[in-house]
């Protein structure tokens, strides 16, 4: 281990993709490595405050379009939207590494879709490591996944749901991913890969899941060499609110609701403005995080703002209603708080299933006002109550996910 001296974290997606792998850097970069951030440029403050060296990986004009699209966020479209732009980071974050870094004293860490990290794996014998944020990552015929429009039914027999799985690989994820990652490798002089989902995206050196195993165990056909992490802790170094949301805080003394749609989004959805309304008509202030892409209305109860460190802001509050991303649920049971979800495509249908099963939320309408106010009323519920504080212990006693991510990485390269 010696020889090592610097990691490249690699990670693509939007925020919540990228703040849980600059939060690992920054712990890399604290037990005294020279580590460096490679991700979209629009989540360079992501590194500020910290260690780590930030670098563009490439393809932003790409990344603009796609994220600031309409397509990203449609439950169909969406994912060949996403790898419109992972094919493109996955060029220039390949030469890039060819460029800069040497296997001989550099190791990788990766997010799920940083598939750079998995040809510089394969081609210059790169030590890398993939980090899963979210279970939906994985295909399983065990324990499948939930999908935006799609889904197998739990209850079908193992092996149609293994042929279903088989087939939605080859006509559906094989021929997307491959458009991209195929494409790249016979320009490297590659063979093409199969099963790009299922196997190829994990490498076969170490995956951790950045999720704790009572959130979503593991089951015979995940990795073989997948171990739990738990969900990273202290995402943001700074957690200080902007004075705006801090004044409005110690305003009234009506509850306050969290509204989110993510961070990423351009344009703010139809559902956020809906349910501002109706959280405003139960008697709540309302925080609403993300663009201000709408004409602004003159609200005491209402304040408007891009963003905001949830570390700091939900011990604060008394619910939030968002699109069940996986960073925003974990700092929500954190905050012992109820979670109202509104999924809206790729890994979040997931998500939102996890979380309703275990009683810790529930997915809504926001067009359907009777499923909206029985959803409310859940939230005053003792079964949910306890639920809720249930889940906060268990984060407590598991920790740091982003601590145990690094001394596994560490652990990996020792034994090595």
């Amino acid at each position: 281990m010696s020889k090592i001296k610097r990691v490249v974290v690699m990670a693509v997606g939007s925020g919540g993709d990228v703040a849980p792998m600059a939060s690992v850097a920054a712990k890399l970069a604290d037990r005294g490595f020279e580590c460096t951030l490679m991700a979209p440029a629009r989540y360079k403050h992501c590194t500020q405050g910290t260690g780590v060296i930030f670098q563009s990986i490439g393809a932003d004009e790409i990344f603009a379009e796609v994220f600031d699209g309409d397509d990203i966020w449609h439950p169909l479209k969406g994912s060949r939207a996403a790898w419109r732009y992972y094919g493109a980071a996955m060029r220039s974050g390949f030469q890039a590494l060819r460029q800069g870094w040497s296997s001989s004293d550099t190791i990788l860490v990766s997010s799920s879709f940083a598939v750079a990290a998995r040809l510089a794996e394969e081609l210059d014998g790169y030590r890398n490591t993939t980090v899963h944020l979210s279970p939906s990552v994985i295909f399983s015929a065990h324990q499948p996944s939930k999908w935006p429009k799609y889904s197998m039914p739990p209850a079908w027999p193992l092996f149609l749901k293994r042929l279903m799985i088989r087939e939605a690989e080859r006509w559906i994820t094989d021929p997307m991913i491959g458009a991209q990652v195929n494409s790249y490798r016979k320009e490297l002089g590659l063979p093409p890969e199969r099963y790009l989902f299922s196997r190829w995206l994990h490498s076969p050196r170490r995956v951790i899941y950045a999720f704790p195993e009572w959130f979503a165990s593991s089951a015979e056909d995940w990795p073989v060499n997948g171990v739990f992490a738990g969900f990273p802790g202290d995402i943001n170094r700074e957690y200080q609110l902007p004075a705006e949301l801090e004044a409005f805080l110690q305003k009234g003394n009506e509850p306050v609701v969290v509204i989110t749609a993510g961070t990423a989004v351009a344009v703010r959805p139809v559902w956020v403005d809906r349910i501002v309304d109706f959280s405003i008509s139960q008697g709540t202030r309302v925080v609403v995080i993300g663009p201000v892409s709408h004409p602004v209305r003159a609200d005491k109860l209402v304040c408007r703002i891009p963003f905001a460190p949830f570390e700091a802001l939900l011990s604060r509050t008394h619910l939030i209603i968002h699109h069940a991303g996986i960073g925003t649920i974990a700092e929500a049971m954190r905050a012992e708080l109820p979670q109202l979800l509104v999924p809206m495509a790729h890994d979040q249908v997931d998500n939102a299933e996890r979380v309703q099963k275990m009683g810790l939320g529930r997915k809504i309408d926001p067009t359907n006002l009777v499923a909206l106010e029985a959803a409310w009323q859940w939230i005053f519920n003792p079964n949910a109550r306890k639920a809720l504080k249930e889940a906060k212990q268990k984060l407590m006693i598991d920790g740091n996910g982003g601590n145990r991510i690094v001394d596994t990485v560490l652990a990996d390269l020792t034994s090595e």
